[in-house]
C-alpha cells in the first residue's frame, strides 16, 4: 500500500512534516479522495486536475502537492503556496487569502452553449453598459449563417464550422444580435469571440439615437462600404435609408422617405408632444416644406443631402418652445421657463426644475444646447444626465461641485441608496461631460 493512500495519524504527520515533495498528508480520508479528479472553474475560464502525484493547472502547469487537514499545499521550487479548501455539495471551494475560486466536477460541466452564455454575459454587459435580461443562442454552420448577416470584416472560416447567432435583450435599450465563434485555448477551455452584426448596430442606432422604431433591418451593399438599408418599423411599414460611410445615415431621396425620416428624427430631439408632422416636397436637389408643431405652428423647413435639415424664419417664441423641449427630451426633465436673453445667434434661457433647481442654458435649436459654465447650472444638468443614464435602479440626490479650473469641476453625487460617488465635470464650450473620478498620487483625474 502506498503512503499516499492511507490516513496518517497526528504523530505520523509530524514525522513527515518536511517532506512536501512526494508526500500526501491526510486528516480526512473522504476529503483527500474527494478533491482528486478533474475540475472546471465555475466561470469556465480555468481547469484544475489533481492526481495522486500532481496538481495540474489549465492542463499545462504541473506542481507537486501535499494535503494537510483542509489545506492544499502546492509546491513550486521548494516553496509551498497554501490553499484552504472545502466542499459545498459537489462544488470545490478553493481559497488563497481573500481570493476564492469555485470549481465544479468536469463530469458535470454544462453544454458548450451554457458555458458560452456564462462567459459572454459579463463581457456584453460591460461593453453595452446595460443589464441583460435574456440571452439566446442559435447554432448554425458558418456557410449558412454568413448568407444572412453582415459584418464589418467578414472572417475566413470554414463553411462547415459551427458558429452561433446570439440574441440579447437588455433592461433599458433596444436588443442586440451578435455573431459568436467558439474557440478554445490550450487547456481546452472555451474562449468565444464575438462581434455585433451590422444589421443589429444599425437597428439599435436608429432606435436609440434617431428615434426610428426599427424592428427589422435588411442591408444590401452598394460598394465602398455603403449600403441600401430597408427598415421595417414596429407598425409594419417600411422605410428605405442610405448608409454612407462618409455622411452616415441619410433618408432615401424621395419625398415620402425624407419626410418620414425627419419626422422620426425631430420627434426624438424635441419629443412627439411638440413635433406633429413633417411634409417636404422635392424641387431638384432640395426639399422644401413645413414642420407642424402640436400647437399648430408651421415652420418653413428645407433639406438637401449636402446641407442637411434646416428651419427657416423662426420667431423667438418658437425658438423658446423648441429649446425648452430639446433639453426636456434629452434630460427627461420638466422645466419652467423663466427668462430669455438673446446672445448673438443663441438664446440664453433660464429655467426652474420641479425641485426648484436653476438651469441656465445656451441654445441653438438646430445644433443643440449647453449649460452655462457655472456651478449651479452644471450641477443641475449633471444630476439629470446621470439620472437618465442609470434609470430607475437608483435615485440621484444632490450633485455638489467645486471649481478646479476655468472649465473643470470636481465633486460628489449622493444616491438614495446611501452611496456617494466622486465625479469630474468638464465644460467643453459647447457642451459638458462627466465621469467617475479616479485618484492617482493624491490627485483626482
Amino acid at each position: 500500500m502506498k503512503l499516499k493512500d492511507i490516513c496518517l495519524s497526528r504523530s505520523s504527520k509530524l514525522a513527515y512534516a518536511g517532506l512536501f515533495s512526494g508526500l500526501l498528508f491526510l486528516s480526512s480520508c473522504s476529503n483527500s479522495s474527494k478533491i482528486k479528479g478533474e475540475w472546471v472553474r465555475s466561470d469556465y475560464k480555468s481547469t484544475l486536475e489533481i492526481t495522486d502525484e500532481k496538481v495540474i493547472f489549465d492542463n499545462i502547469t504541473e506542481r507537486e502537492y501535499a494535503l494537510d487537514e483542509n489545506t492544499l499545499k502546492v509546491v513550486a521550487f521548494g516553496i509551498a503556496d497554501d490553499y484552504t479548501f472545502s466542499f459545498k455539495g459537489d462544488t470545490l471551494v478553493l481559497a488563497k487569502g481573500e481570493k476564492v475560486q469555485k470549481y465544479i466536477p468536469k463530469s458535470k460541466v454544462q453544454s458548450d452553449e451554457e458555458q458560452i452564455k456564462i462567459l459572454l454575459q459579463p463581457q456584453i454587459e460591460k461593453n453595452f453598459e446595460q443589464k441583460i435580461t435574456d440571452l439566446t443562442l442559435k447554432k448554425e454552420h458558418w456557410g449558412d449563417l454568413k448568407k444572412r448577416i453582415t459584418l464589418q470584416n467578414m472572417p475566413s472560416i470554414p463553411n462547415d464550422e459551427w458558429t452561433y447567432l446570439v440574441e440579447v435583450d437588455f433592461e433599458k435599450t433596444a436588443p442586440a444580435t451578435l455573431f459568436v465563434r467558439a474557440g478554445r485555448d490550450k487547456s481546452g477551455v472555451l474562449q468565444p469571440a464575438w462581434s455585433e452584426i451590422l444589421e443589429s448596430s444599425t437597428r439599435r442606432y436608429l432606435n436609440n439615437t434617431m428615434g426610428i422604431p426599427a424592428k427589422n433591418v435588411e442591408m444590401k451593399p452598394t460598394g465602398g462600404n455603403a449600403y441600401d438599408v430597408t427598415v421595417t418599423t414596429e407598425d409594419g411599414s417600411t422605410l428605405p435609408i442610405l448608409l454612407d460611410p462618409k455622411l452616415g445615415f441619410l433618408p432615401k431621396q424621395d419625398e415620402a422617405s425624407v419626410s418620414t425620416y425627419f419626422q422620426y428624427s425631430l420627434q426624438k430631439r424635441y419629443s412627439k408632444n411638440v413635433i406633429e408632422s413633417v411634409d417636404l416636397k422635392q424641387d431638384g436637389a432640395i426639399y422644401e416644406g413645413e414642420t407642424t408643431l402640436s400647437n399648430g405652428t408651421k415652420i418653413l423647413t428645407t433639406y438637401s443631402k449636402a446641407k442637411g435639415l434646416d428651419f427657416k424664419e423662426l420667431d423667438q417664441k418658437t425658438r423658446e418652445i423648441l429649446g425648452e423641449a430639446m433639453i426636456e427630451s434629452e434630460l427627461s426633465i420638466d422645466l419652467e421657463h423663466k427668462e430669455t436673453e438673446v446672445v448673438g445667434d443663441l438664446l440664453k434661457l433660464s429655467f426652474k426644475t420641479e425641485d426648484n433647481e436653476t438651469l441656465v442654458a445656451y441654445i441653438d435649436v438646430m445644433r443643440g444646447w449647453y449649460p452655462e459654465n457655472t456651478i449651479t447650472s452644471l450641477s443641475t444638468a449633471t444630476r439629470y444626465r446621470i439620472q437618465k443614464k442609470i434609470g430607475d435602479k437608483n435615485k440621484v440626490g444632490a450633485v455638489m461641485l467645486a471649481q478646479r479650473g476655468i472649465k473643470k469641476y470636481e465633486g460628489t453625487v449622493d444616491y438614495s441608496s446611501g452611496d456617494i460617488q466622486r465625479i469630474v465635470v468638464e465644460h467643453t464650450g459647447e457642451g459638458f461631460t462627466w465621469r467617475v473620478a479616479k485618484e492617482k498620487n493624491g490627485y483626482v483625474n
